[in-house]
């Protein structure tokens, strides 16, 4: 399993997720509606729940970096709230740290960047779902099961016209060249589904997340 890949995905994933939360823009006005005072600066905000889902999902990242993010985790740490100040400069750091990674400054040897405790991506994402990190856990496992059929593809020599295939390309090709049958593919594809409604913020039941990490286990155990 190529990690780097996976920490670049998550990272490039929290940033996007980032930007479409600074859209939630809100201002208060703790003297609207006075006639005696005015706010020439109300503070403003981001939506509180997306903005905790957010933050949770970058200190996963920071979490799998280890001590190689001790350069930007403080951003990311402590009881920060949802005002639009913070929301910006995590979102900033966050765009460091993709820079960072991707000019090649933090690989220490075989591309390797996990913490030692970590090092098993699917037991981070056990680990999260029984800390009740549902959303960031579902983030995890899907980026395991697309960098395992997209290794499979690899082992079978599948090309494909598009620079970035999606988990579903992925699937079909496998399928079509009989690498499993169409109960797998069906099974395969019901996990993506659930990975992309985590991997994209969008309404999920604690139960699917489960699915999805017994599911890609399953595949990891079977396609050795």
């Amino acid at each position: 399993m190529r990690n780097l890949e996976i920490i670049k995905r998550i990272c490039n994933d929290s940033i996007q997720e980032g930007e479409l939360l600074l859209k939630t823009e809100w201002a208060h006005d703790p003297f609207e509606g006075s006639d005696m005072f005015f706010s020439v600066n109300p503070t403003h905000y981001v939506s509180l729940e997306d903005f905790k889902k957010w933050k949770s999902n970058c200190n996963v990242l920071i979490n799998l970096l280890g001590d190689l993010a001790d350069p930007w985790k403080d951003v990311f740490q402590g009881d920060k709230g949802n005002t639009l100040t913070n929301a910006t400069s995590m979102l900033g750091t966050l765009k460091s740290l993709d820079d960072t990674i991707n000019k090649g400054y933090l690989i220490r040897f075989e591309g390797l960047v996990f913490a030692e405790a970590f090092s098993n991506l699917i037991d981070q994402s056990e680990y999260l779902y029984s800390e009740n990190y549902f959303l960031a856990a579902g983030v995890i496992a899907r980026a395991v099961l697309e960098e395992k059929l997209r290794n499979l593809c690899d082992n079978q020599k599948i090309a494909f016209s598009k620079s970035k295939p999606t988990l579903s390309d992925y699937n079909g090709e496998l399928y079509k060249a009989k690498h499993y049958d169409k109960v797998e593919f069906k099974n395969i594809d019901l996990l993506i589904s659930i990975g992309n409604n985590a991997a994209h913020n969008q309404p999920i039941q604690q139960q699917e997340i489960k699915k999805l990490i017994d599911g890609v286990k399953n595949i990891l155990s079977k396609y050795n």
